[in-house]
C-alpha cells in the first residue's frame, strides 16, 4: 500500500512516499505553503495521483504543553481529515529537521534548503514503517 508522509511547515511542506511493499521511503516532493486550502486541494491531488491509501503526518509530541506548532499542525490535520477519507496517522516528529538536516550534509547534498522538508517527511515515514503499523 504506499503511504504519503508529510511534514508539515508555515512555509513548506515536506513529503515522503513509499513503496507499495511499505518497504522503502523516499523523498518525494516539497509544496509551498501559500495557504491551508491551497495546500490541501495538492494534497488531495498526489494522493489520487499516487494511489496513497494512508497519511503519516509528523507532529511534535511529549512535551507537558502543547507548542504553538503542534497546534498549527493539528488545524493542518483537522482541515485534512475534513477533505479526505484516508486514513491520517500522527508520528512524532521531534528531532528530524535536525537529522534530515545531519543526513543531507553527510550524503553531500549542497542544496540542504531545497530538500530538507522532504527529508523530514521521509524520516518520519521511515520510522513508522519500522514500527510495523
Amino acid at each position: 500500500m504506499r503511504i504519503l508522509s508529510v511534514d508539515y511547515g508555515e512555509k513548506r511542506i515536506g513529503l515522503a512516499v513509499c513503496d507499495k511493499k511499505e518497504v522503502l521511503a523516499s523523498r518525494f516532493l516539497t509544496l509551498e505553503n501559500k495557504s491551508l486550502e491551497k495546500s490541501i486541494k495538492e494534497i488531495k491531488k498526489i494522493i489520487l495521483e499516487e494511489n496513497v491509501k494512508k497519511i503519516v503526518v509528523g507532529i511534535p509530541i511529549g512535551f507537558k504543553n502543547k507548542s504553538e506548532q503542534t497546534k498549527i499542525i493539528e488545524k493542518f490535520i483537522g482541515k485534512l481529515e475534513k477533505n479526505i477519507s484516508i486514513p491520517i496517522i500522527k508520528i512524532n516528529e521531534i528531532f528530524t529537521s535536525k537529522m534530515a538536516k545531519k543526513n543531507l550534509r553527510e550524503a553531500g547534498v549542497k542544496d540542504v534548503k531545497k530538500v530538507i522538508d522532504q527529508e523530514a517527511a521521509r524520516i518520519i515515514l521511515e520510522s513508522y514503517l519500522e514500527k510495523g503499523n
